[in-house]
């Protein structure tokens, strides 16, 4: 759970915010556009683009911790 917290940290504040608001407190895209003050396909950008991010930093994470393994 560590390593999914310290991936979330290194989003902009945008998209952390953003995923946040979606994943967590359960906003609707429309909900989390309103708070934002945006549009609602800024909002489905914003969360898309975080979750592709976290996906790339918990895959180079998950490669480094297998490259430090001694065999």
């Amino acid at each position: 759970m560590s390593a999914v917290q310290d991936a979330i940290l290194q989003l902009s504040p945008e998209q952390r915010d953003t995923l946040l608001m979606v994943t967590d407190a359960g906003l609707s895209y429309e909900e989390a556009a309103s708070v934002c003050r945006c549009a609602v396909g800024t909002i489905k950008s914003r969360v898309n683009r975080a979750r592709h991010r976290l996906e790339e930093l918990l895959e180079l994470r998950g490669r480094d911790l297998l490259s430090n393994d001694s065999y």
